[in-house]
This record gives C-alpha cells, structure tokens and sequence, in this order.
C-alpha cells in the first residue's frame, strides 16, 4: 500500500513538473539536447535571447560557453547587414550596377570575360539571383590554399577566379545559393566604404549591436564575407536583433527591400534577403533563418593540415521577439535534421509562458 502511495506521489509530482518546465526556458534546452544526441552531435552550444537580451546559454563536449565559435554562412547575414548600412547612408542602392559599384576594383584587376556581370545589380547578389551557378571558386580554392595562407581575405585573388567565367544563368532569372555572390559583397564593402571589410563590418554593424567579440576567423579569413566570421553565440543572437522590427541598425529603405518577396522569391512564400530567409508575418516583422556549414579536409596545405567540420543555425521569430543560434559538431547534413530542430526550436519556444 505504501509503495502504492508513493507511486502516486511520484506521479503527480511529475505531472506538476514536467508541464512547467516546458513551459520556461528548460524546454529550449531540452529539444535542443534531445535532438543533438539524436543526430549524434558530441560538441556544440545554443543561446536563446529574448527581446534582445541572452536568457540561456549553454555547451556541451568540447564548446565552452562564451568562447568564439565559427558560423560559416552565418556570415552571410553580417554581409548583408553591412551593405544595408552603405545603402541607408547613401553609398549605395540596391539597383547599382557592379559598373558602378566595382569601377575602380575592375580597373585595378581587369574586366570580366562575361559582360553581363557588369549588369548585376547590388538587390540581385544580395538575393542570389546574379546567375551565378554555385560552385564557383570551389576548385580554384584548393589550388590556392597548397600554396598560399588561408589567412588572408584576398578579395582580389577570389575576384579574378570568378572573372573568366561565364555565368550560368541572366541576373535576375533564378534563384542559385552561391558564395560567389557574397565574395563580390565583400569586395563592394570594401570599395564603397575605402576599408577593409572586416573592420568596417566590425565597426560599423557589429559593435553597435553588441557583438564586441566578432572578428574574422584567424586561420580562414580567406571565407571573410561569406563564411569567414567566428564569434560566442550571444554575440551573434545580439547581431541577429538587427532584423526585429524598429532596430536602427537597418534603416526604412533597405527594410522595405529586406521584407518585399518582389524578385526574391525562394518558394513556399519564403525570399532571400538579407543574407537570410525570410518569410513575412502579420505581426512582429517577419521570421528569419539560416543554416551554415563547413565540412573541408586538406592535408597538403600551406598553412598545414585544414580541417573543418561543422554547422551553424541562426532563426529569428519575430511574433516571440526570440532569437536562437546554435552551433554544433560534426557537420550535420542537409535536409530533415535541420528541418527537426527547427520545428522543435519553434514548438519548445512557443510553449513557453515565463521568460527570465
């Protein structure tokens, strides 16, 4: 009777309990964790921030809560918010020929092989929609990195392995993810603005948003404007503010262009902005998301052996004003792993009744 009771007891207690953890910032913790040992990641970390401010942060395996973290196309975001800075001080337009935009760089290392390039328009890299095909420079790397430092952002050098090809489509007629276009992102900053683009991204977007830790991955500055940032996590969930509704750090024009699907379609009533996804919502300014990932091995390389193998997650729900970022070992493949921790993300943030 006794060990009756008792059960009893322990369910009751369990029933109270269970349900109010899941109804705070525990239950984040828990899905993440939950789909981690499922999909076999051994090292990784996640942040939550809630309307701006860090609420939980945690590690697990090798990630230390706090330190720098690679976010490999993660980046793309930090590029397109800077763009927008330049666009909302008048520097640029998101209709700017890269005629216009690159004048200077083109004469210094030459003309592309294909004219259309000149045509691209600033909106249409940003997009994905320059007609890149989406593997250029991937070859190219290889040979370079046996002879030359992975350590240098080397704008120029990745500029002219792009030149003598020929697009792959007209600019405009069709979404393709490419890192080409944001290679030639970060080299309009840099001529836009007459810095280098790691310092004016830092200083301009990035410290102003409170993410006084970024800076560029020392051994793959080489990635620089599509994949090359590192920084904690909340630094990163601080940077993501950037896209909730009202934050300064993106300006009336550039916003407008960020949340209009008008030739940024992706499909699904998602769009390319930003360096992220979009998909527009009745209140709280839209949600955005992004998935990174950097998988390389290259034993012979000048710097030494390059290795690399791991994913990044960024997702913004505007309604919740909640921010996630999530990083994680070894690099996880496209498709339903991404597509589970997502939803449970979302499910796990949206049952929760108490904020910290």
């Amino acid at each position: 009777m006794r060990r009756i009771l008792l059960s009893a007891v322990l369910a009751a207690f369990l029933a109270a309990t269970l349900p109010a953890r899941a109804q705070t910032v525990d239950g984040i913790e828990q899905a993440w964790r939950s789909w981690a040992a499922r999909y076999g990641q051994r090292t990784g970390g996640m942040v939550v921030l809630h309307a701006g401010q860090p609420v939980r942060e945690v590690a697990m395996g090798q990630q230390v809560v706090g330190e720098p973290v690679r976010l490999a196309s993660l980046s793309k975001a930090i590029t397109g918010v800077c763009i927008a800075h330049l666009i909302d001080h008048g520097r640029l337009s998101f209709d700017m020929p890269l005629s216009q935009a690159l004048a200077r760089t083109f004469a210094r290392i030459g003309m592309p092989a294909d004219p259309r390039l000149l045509q691209v328009t600033i909106g249409e890299l940003l997009a994905h929609r320059a007609g890149f095909g989406g593997k250029e420079g991937s070859e190219p790397l290889a040979a370079y990195l046996r002879r030359n430092t992975a350590q240098r952002t080397a704008f120029d050098t990745q500029l002219r392995w792009l030149l003598p090809v020929r697009l792959a489509s007209a600019p405009g007629a069709r979404y393709t993810y490419s890192n080409a276009g944001y290679t030639v992102l970060g080299a309009v900053i840099e001529e836009a603005s007459g810095r280098d683009y790691e310092s004016y991204c830092r200083e301009e977007v990035l410290r102003p948003l409170g993410a006084r830790d970024a800076a560029l991955d020392p051994a793959w500055r080489i990635m620089g404007s599509y994949g090359g940032w590192r920084m904690p996590l909340a630094d990163y969930g601080r940077f993501y503010q950037a896209f909730a509704l009202g934050n300064p750090a993106i300006g009336p024009v550039s916003r407008a262009w960020m949340m209009s699907p008008d030739g940024k379609q992706v499909g699904g009533g998602v769009h390319y902005g930003l360096g992220t996804l979009v998909r527009p919502t009745p209140v709280g300014g839209g949600n955005f998301w992004h998935w990174g990932a950097w998988s390389y091995n290259l034993p012979g390389a000048y710097d030494g052996p390059l290795r690399a193998s791991y994913s990044s997650f960024a997702v913004r729900w505007g309604a919740m004003d909640v921010n996630i970022v999530v990083s994680n070992e070894p690099v996880l493949a496209e498709g339903k792993g991404q597509n589970e921790l997502d939803g449970a993300l979302n499910r796990a943030a949206g049952a929760v009744k108490s904020w910290p």
